[in-house]
């Protein structure tokens, strides 16, 4: 039986338009797949800035509480920063340097300053990431003692034409009691 002469050619046309529908899903699945990738990196590099950042802060915890005295690494050195001790303005993702603007207390050049005191991660093994610490002494009974350190630890690495970050938060008592 011959096909009629109306439906030569149909089949090529139908094929044509299936093949376009599956190169657009294809484009599309894509531009899904690069996001992906640049979600992967941005987690490796966050889980990288969250170790550097509990590693700072294991070593804080073994630091000898001192009741904000100057030139020590627990030492309360702006005190414009008291009031977003965790840089909820997201004042570090644009700043070129935190500790010139007054937006961190520490950086790099105490831990340089403690020389064999520090224990933890070496500068030379940072890479990109940039670690910064907040501290905020508290007299939460109101007797004039300073019983509380709040400490903030702010590890960020460059990211586009800014900075991204990683927060994190501690306390450390007076063991003096008050």
């Amino acid at each position: 039986m011959r096909p009629s002469p109306k439906g030569r050619g149909f089949t090529l046309i139908e094929a044509m338009i299936a093949m376009a529908i599956l190169l657009i899903g294809a484009l599309g699945l894509t531009g899904i797949f690069q996001v992906g990738l640049q979600m992967n990196s941005d987690s490796r590099r966050m889980l990288h800035a969250t170790a550097i950042a509990q590693d700072l802060l294991t070593n804080i915890q073994m630091w000898q509480y001192q009741d904000n005295v100057a030139g020590t690494p627990l030492a309360n050195v702006s005190a414009a920063n008291d009031a977003d001790l965790a840089d909820t303005a997201l004042r570090f993702q644009t700043s070129l340097d935190p500790v010139a603007d007054g937006y961190a207390d520490h950086d790099e050049a105490t831990v340089t300053a403690m020389g064999t005191a520090w224990t933890g991660i070496p500068a030379a093994s940072l890479g990109e990431f940039q670690r910064y610490w907040n501290v905020k002494y508290l007299d939460t009974n109101g007797n004039g003692v300073n019983d509380l350190v709040q400490i903030a630890v702010i590890v960020r690495w460059p990211h586009g034409s800014g900075w991204r970050r990683v927060v994190l938060v501690t306390g450390k008592l007076n063991p003096a009691g008050s």
